[in-house]
Order: C-alpha cells, then sequence, then structure tokens
C-alpha cells in the first residue's frame, strides 16, 4: 500500500510512503515486511506501519472503513480494473460459500447436540 501526506492548508511537500503491514497478536502489533500486503484484522480494519515521517518519526497506521466505503472502493476497482475484480470476486466468492457451508454444519452439529 502507497499513502501520501499533504499538507491540509498548505501543501510544502508531498510525503509518499510503503505502507508496511501490521499485525495484531495478543494486543500486540508485529510488523510484516516492506512491499507485502496489507491484511486485514477483520472485515473493516488493518493496520498498517510507516516509516520514516519526516513529521515526527514512524507511525502506526489504522484505517476502519463502513460497509458503504467498502463497497464504494470494490466499486471503483471493479470500474478500474474488471478483469482482475472478477477474479478477485471470484475467489472471494468460493471462499464466502466454503464459510457459509461450514457455519451451517457447526450450527446443525450443535442442533443435533441438544
Amino acid at each position: 500500500m502507497k499513502i501520501k501526506f499533504r499538507g491540509w492548508k498548505r501543501e510544502v511537500y508531498p510525503h509518499n510512503h510503503v505502507a508496511c503491514p501490521v499485525e495484531l497478536k495478543k494486543s500486540l502489533f508485529s510488523q510484516g515486511k516492506s512491499g507485502e500486503p496489507i491484511k486485514w484484522a477483520s472485515a473493516s480494519k488493518a493496520f498498517a506501519k510507516i516509516d520514516s515521517l519526516s513529521l515526527t518519526g514512524d507511525f502506526l497506521l489504522e484505517m476502519e472503513f463502513s460497509a458503504d466505503e467498502l463497497r464504494s472502493w470494490l466499486s471503483q476497482y471493479v470500474q478500474e480494473k474488471p478483469e482482475a475484480a472478477i477474479r478477485l470476486l471470484s475467489e472471494m466468492k468460493s471462499e464466502a460459500i466454503i464459510n457459509l457451508t461450514q457455519k451451517i454444519q457447526s450450527e446443525l452439529d450443535v442442533e443435533s447436540d441438544e
């Protein structure tokens, strides 16, 4: 992920940085390798670290998106990269079907135990 910081009222110099993935494990943040993709901590939250900002140093970046923001991102992705979006959506649909099947099976197992 690439991030650009610009001054709100006055832009003197745009700050372009690569965000390094960060994983949250047992209330501790662990930095991944630069250039690796950001992994989502939940369906709407991801963490990243930005090194060597000239503003105040290193940052932890937390992004939390609403469902509308995610839908907006996906819509833009589909418009910009339709072939890649089809591949991505196909993979995600397969994973969703597998997860839904497992969830239903788990619920059926609980009911049969009662």
